[in-house]
């Protein structure tokens, strides 16, 4: 097998290959227009591509130092790191973080595990102590029928999801920017109310901006007496589709505008032929009613899907000694971005 960096001129041949909105040409570009040194590797067999992967580095601010960023690309092998390696010492890299985009486990309606695959073992393969995506997330077969969906959902979903018809919620699919500036909108205000931090709306409006003519992207919206209430945007690679972003109003919320969006969303993917819904992130099943991230999962849990547990984080060290450094500096910086967040909610 030969890895190489990959070309412009090669674009189509990477995108046949991806298998992650993150790991797309697309959000490579995006990535670097966001200041971020983006590399994009083919690994051939016999002139043949056979995986792809992009790995961005971040500059560490006020310092000659960075670090990598491969996620949700292949599986991790010696071969990669090895090629990996030589990319970070060229780019001053304190480490990798990696996560790969393998279900790992698998659990059944009473939260019993099945185990797939074993946790990646390589020397200066660390455990990372803090995720970039969630470990867990729940992923609807849309290759079923709506009548089997609706079987498999909760029942004070399939509830909500008349009552928001009675109260004659409408759902619309947008790809405009107006639809965009909306949904920014309701973002940015669930967003404060909920204490979370973001990025910020220039991120946003950058993101939307290079992806909107990919493909990718659309924006839902649902509106209850002419107002939008709630607005998700998803992502489609593949056969796949995702739910990284959604936002709601602390109004009207008996009518369950958010609940009906959903369904909606979902009766998309399968109006487009494809086989899998991601819904990007979950808390685990030994979560508690009152972890931070309980409410989305509750809602998302209501849909019947598979709950499933990705392999993990990861972090390739190449520098131990400014390893520790950093993750104390960052365990120090997070705390103060929350307390930030959550002085604003207030």
């Amino acid at each position: 097998m030969i890895t190489r960096i990959l070309y412009k001129e090669e674009k189509k041949l990477y995108q046949s290959i991806a298998n992650h909105p993150v790991q797309t040409w697309d959000w490579g570009d995006f990535q670097e227009s966001q200041g971020h040194k983006v590399y994009r590797l083919g690994v051939f067999e016999s002139e043949k591509i056979i995986s792809a992967y992009t790995v961005s580095f971040h500059k560490i601010p006020k310092t000659n130092y960075t670090i990598g960023s491969l996620l949700r690309g292949p599986a991790i092998d010696q071969e990669m790191l090895d090629n990996l390696k030589k990319i970070a010492i060229d780019e001053n890299a304190i480490f990798i973080k990696l996560e790969p985009n393998q279900i790992q486990k698998t659990y059944d309606s009473t939260n019993t595990p099945t185990t797939h695959l074993p946790d990646p073992d390589f020397k200066d393969l660390l455990s990372s102590p803090k995720v970039a995506f969630y470990p867990f997330t729940y992923i609807v077969d849309l290759s079923k029928s709506e009548e089997d969906l609706l079987k498999n959902m909760h029942s004070k979903t399939r509830y909500n999801i008349r009552l928001a018809n009675r109260h004659n919620v409408e759902v619309k699919r947008e790809v405009t920017d107006q639809a965009f500036e909306t949904y920014l909108k309701l973002l940015f205000d669930t967003t404060k109310r909920q204490g979370f931090y973001l990025h910020s709306q220039d991120y946003h409006r950058t993101l939307w901006k290079m992806l909107k003519g990919t493909g990718m992207l659309n924006i839902f919206t649902a509106y209850y007496q002419g107002k939008a209430l709630s607005s998700f945007m998803t992502f489609t690679l593949g056969d796949t589709l995702y739910y990284p972003y959604g936002a709601s109003l602390d109004l009207h919320r008996e009518v369950m505008a958010p609940t009906l969006l959903m369904w909606e969303v979902i009766k998309y993917g399968q109006s487009q032929k494809l086989k899998s819904f991601d819904m990007w992130g979950a808390l685990g099943p030994d979560a508690k009613p009152t972890d931070q991230g309980a409410g989305f999962t509750r809602f998302k849990q209501g849909y019947g899907g598979q709950l499933v547990q990705f392999i993990g984080t990861y972090d390739y060290v190449i520098n131990p000694n400014l390893y520790k450094a950093y993750n104390i500096v960052d365990k120090v910086r997070w705390k103060l971005l929350r307390l930030k967040a959550s002085i604003f909610r207030k």
